[in-house]
């Protein structure tokens, strides 16, 4: 860790006009309702997320900066990226190496240490998690979920950073682990590290912390500490959260006297309460305490919620007008004519049309700009390495025909994805699935053969977002792991590796999560229920799929006269 002190300030939260610092050498515990945005502003102090208004610096460093001189351009920079160790909600599921060394190499590589250093860092991660060296050789895919954490916690603490930022690291750790991730974390404290951790865990997390933010549903920090919640445990309320049974306790305690340092060890409240006679329940006539000092106005609750996360509000598609049996079937009257295409001629008309399907359903395809870039690259990459197939054949080293042939075969389906990314946005799997019960229904009942159609079309459109969301967030993390802050094709290559396995493997689990629901809800075993007309087949729907029809028509006759 480096020996400069670097205090974390947050520029540009709402309610707090003079900004807010954190200092090296406490803990501070974010606490808030579910939905609050606790994660997203974890997220956006780790650089992961950009948000314009805010302005984030790790002592003198400024997470964003101008890329190149570009005032309107920014980029992350990698002397703030590498003032802290991050753990996201399940860091488990980013791991993708084949052993805990070699996750542990990865997470130091951007710091270069000396190798006497780099190995003293290690040896001090095990053991932070009750681990010695024969761990480094496990693989982590064969380890238990427990075990799979420990992994991941280790190669945050590995990371000589200032700053440790944690997302409820206690989820899926047991008694033992807790007391080991409290004692670890105590370590950093009186070393000079800061901590940054959010935890419903809240018994937990107070015990450990120096100050404490509290998140309202609307975004709005209130920063407090552990003396004026044992005061007012109202103040809880006020941010939207419930009050445990436990805090209660400790303030009825407090309120008879018992100093506020015996309160939080909960081996010092116990002997305490046996002293004083006090059984171990909720106190029947305990009443939250108003708090007016520091409590947010009423006022304020009033107005409409401004969340700090808030994003502009989206211009409906045009779609969401039409029957959704109607846009499916234009979208494959559509992908039909591009797939049919053999020419880069014909490629390009299908990329014209493809640019102007998407311009006019107002398809939001910047968001989803990380797997649009792979798949692309994933495409280049193939079509390259079939350009490297002639030597083996005895031809030349290299042969632009099988290049661009691969190239032109990928094309397609690529453009075909561009259009099927704004489906799911436009069609609810709910709109969707209705209107195809009505479309094969008999005397309203679906067939067998039906059901089994409509389940594997409206789970794909249920997933496409789920899945994007899951791309977005692992490559998210990789930011956060790898410490990468300039576009290359190096460090696209190596976002890539650290993205795609934790996505794949998630989407193992994903599939094995969704097989044993359908499977426990007796989907194909049990009767179909009666059907009901909840769409209507309209003139603007017939027009769509005429317009659809004429332009697959032309990419059918263009892929023959060409």
């Amino acid at each position: 860790m480096s020996e400069q002190r670097m205090p974390l300030t947050i520029q540009g939260l709402k309610g707090l006009d003079g900004g807010l610092q954190l200092q090296q050498g406490e803990i501070t515990v974010l606490m808030g309702p579910n939905g609050a945005g606790k994660t997203r502003f974890m997220e956006i102090v780790a650089g992961m997320r950009p948000v314009e208004e805010w302005q984030i610096t790790y002592g003198q460093e400024k997470l964003w900066v101008q890329a190149n001189g570009n005032s309107r351009k920014r980029r992350r920079n990698s002397a703030a990226l590498l003032a802290y160790s991050y753990a996201c909600q399940a860091p488990e599921e980013q791991l993708f190496a084949r052993s805990v060394a070699a996750e542990l190499d990865y997470v130091l590589q951007a710091y270069a240490l000396p190798e006497a250093a780099k190995e003293q860092r290690i040896d001090d991660a095990l053991r932070a998690v009750g681990w010695d060296r024969s761990w480094l050789q496990r693989d982590p895919y064969q380890m238990s979920g427990g075990e799979r954490r420990r992994a991941a916690l280790a190669c945050m603490f590995a990371v000589p950073a200032s700053w440790l930022l944690l997302d409820e690291p206690t989820a899926g750790l047991d008694a033992a682990g807790h007391a080991l991730l409290a004692e670890q974390l105590n370590q950093c404290k009186a070393g000079g590290q800061g901590v940054l951790l959010i935890s419903h865990d809240s018994d937990w997390a107070l015990a450990l912390a120096d100050s404490i933010l509290l998140m309202r549903s609307d975004g709005r920090m209130l920063p407090c500490n552990r003396d004026e919640i044992l005061a007012n445990p109202g103040l809880l309320e006020q941010s939207g959260m419930t009050i445990p049974d436990w805090l209660i306790i400790v303030h009825e305690m407090w309120k008879r006297g018992v100093p506020s340092d015996e309160v939080w060890d909960p081996a010092k409240l116990a002997a305490a309460m046996r002293r004083l006679g006090i059984p171990m329940t909720k106190p029947k006539a305990f009443e939250v305490v108003e708090y007016q000092s520091r409590s947010i106005s009423e006022s304020e609750g009033t107005q409409a919620p401004d969340r700090l996360h808030s994003a502009s509000q989206k211009r409906r598609s045009p779609l969401t007008a039409f029957d959704p049996r109607s846009v499916w079937l234009a979208y494959i009257l559509l992908t039909t004519g591009m797939f049919m295409q053999r020419t880069w001629s014909g490629v390009a008309w299908s990329a014209l049309l493809a640019a102007l399907a998407v311009a006019a359903a107002r398809i939001p395809l910047r968001r989803w700009r990380g797997p649009i870039l792979a798949l692309g690259m994933f495409a280049i990459i193939l079509s390259f390495m079939a350009g490297l197939v002639e030597k083996q054949t005895g031809g030349s080293f290299w042969s632009w025909a099988s290049f661009l042939d691969s190239l032109l075969t990928l094309s397609r389906p690529w453009l075909a994805m561009l259009i099927g990314l704004g489906l799911p946005l436009v069609i609810t799997p709910l709109r969707l699935r209705r209107s195809l019960e009505q479309l094969f229904s008999y005397r309203g009942r679906v067939p067998l053969w039906g059901q089994k159609i409509i389940l594997t079309i409206t789970l794909l459109l249920r997933f496409i977002p789920v899945l994007l969301s899951e791309w977005e967030r692992f490559s998210r993390i990789s930011i956060a792991r790898g410490k990468v802050t300039r576009r290359s094709w190096r460090g696209a290559a190596g976002r890539l590796r650290d993205t795609s396995i934790p996505f794949m493997l998630a989407l193992f689990r994903l599939g094995e999560h969704v097989a044993n629901a359908l499977e426990s809800r007796g989907v194909g075993k049990r009767g179909y229920p009666e059907t009901r007309i909840t769409e209507l087949w309209q003139r603007r729907d017939s027009i769509l799929i005429a317009s659809c029809l004429v332009l697959s028509a032309f990419l059918w006759w263009w892929s023959i006269i060409s």
